[in-house]
C-alpha cells in the first residue's frame, strides 16, 4: 500500500469512515441466556433500552412463564430483569397483569 499511497495525504483514500460519537450494543445469541453489552463512542451517553419492572410488581411470576431467556430474578420484589441476558422481546411487558413492566428508551 505504501507504493500505491506513498504520502499521508494520499492514504486518506483508505479511510472509509470515522466514528466520532455514537452508541450501540452487541449480543451473543449462541449462548443461553444470551450475553448483551452496550458501548459508547466519544461523549455520547448510553441510552437505557429494553424493559424494567417497577414497584407495581407483586411477585406473581406471570412474566417468568413467557421469558425465553429466564432472565427475571425473583429473589427480590419487585423482580429485576437481568439486562445483560434480556432479548428485549417484550413478552413480559405484554403479559404482566399489574402493568408493572415498562419499556425503557
Amino acid at each position: 500500500m505504501n507504493e500505491i499511497y506513498p504520502s499521508e495525504e494520499s492514504r486518506q483514500a483508505l479511510t472509509v469512515f470515522h466514528l466520532y460519537e455514537g452508541s450501540g450494543e452487541w449480543f451473543d445469541l449462541s449462548k443461553k441466556p444470551i450475553e448483551r453489552a452496550s458501548f459508547t463512542i466519544g461523549s455520547k451517553q448510553e441510552e437505557k433500552q429494553g424493559y424494567e419492572i417497577t414497584q407495581k410488581c407483586n411477585g406473581c411470576r406471570t412474566c417468568q412463564t413467557v421469558c425465553p431467556q429466564d432472565c427475571i430474578d425473583f429473589s427480590i420484589v419487585p423482580a429485576v430483569i437481568r439486562q445483560g441476558n434480556c432479548l428485549h422481546c417484550g413478552n413480559c411487558f405484554h403479559v404482566c397483569p399489574q402493568k408493572a413492566v415498562i419499556r425503557r428508551g
